[in-house]
């Protein structure tokens, strides 16, 4: 495993390259994002998901999540959009707003059956985190993403126990030493313009029902 140390306060430029080729080559990196260690891959690439979820051995039917680098490029994984979804999207990204969609049929199947035990669906967002948002900006297409820890252990805040979890189970660790915790993603569901908050986080309930009254909910 390629081990990059990089400042909390350091311009993420100088490593953002590394990390897109390590995901061109179907690898999988973890890097920080808003908080904690988080694992990325190609979300087109079935081996490189299949990677990913076997070097965390995740827990079957856990909720998955997609970063892409803008609203424009949703139709990459998502086939329809409901329309309050969209506003709510166009108005808030990036933030740390999470919004449930059915996935593309143009997704691999081996890809979409894995993501989507949970609910049918996966979230998706635009990263507000600076490295994340260059990753996926650079690399051009939407990735995976899935938080540094081995099952339903903690552990994703430490750099110490991300590398003892996945040192030879994954290809780049990003160090940026331990990270302070931040509050994570409001998590909605949107259907026929009804919005269901799924979870409470980082984006008020005042603020998504401001949008929607705005967009005539």
């Amino acid at each position: 495993m390629q081990i990059v140390k990089m400042d909390s306060n350091e311009s993420p430029q100088g490593v953002v390259s590394e990390i897109v080729n390590v995901l061109e080559r179907g690898g999988v990196p973890c890097l920080p994002c808003n908080g904690t260690y988080r694992l990325f891959a190609d979300v087109t690439n079935e081996d490189a998901v299949m990677r990913l979820l076997q070097s965390k051995r995740r827990v079957h039917k856990a909720p998955s999540l997609l970063f892409i680098d803008s609203i424009s490029n949703l139709y990459k994984v998502v086939d329809d959009v409901d329309p309050m979804a969209s506003a709510l999207a166009k108005e808030l990204w990036p933030a740390p707003l999470t919004i449930r969609f059915p996935p593309s049929k143009n997704l691999p199947r081996n890809v979409v059956k894995e993501l989507t035990k949970a609910t049918g669906k996966f979230g998706v967002r635009v990263p507000q985190n600076k490295l994340s948002k260059q990753v996926v900006e650079s690399f051009g297409s939407p990735v995976f993403v899935s938080s540094a820890n081995r099952g339903n252990k903690s552990g994703e805040t430490s750099a110490a126990q991300v590398r003892h979890n996945f040192m030879g189970r994954i290809d780049m660790f990003v160090d940026a030493g331990d990270l302070n915790p931040v509050p994570s993603s409001t998590v909605i569901d949107v259907e026929k313009n009804d919005i269901d908050v799924v979870r409470d986080g980082a984006v008020s309930v005042d603020a998504i029902e401001r949008v929607a009254g705005a967009n005539g909910s």
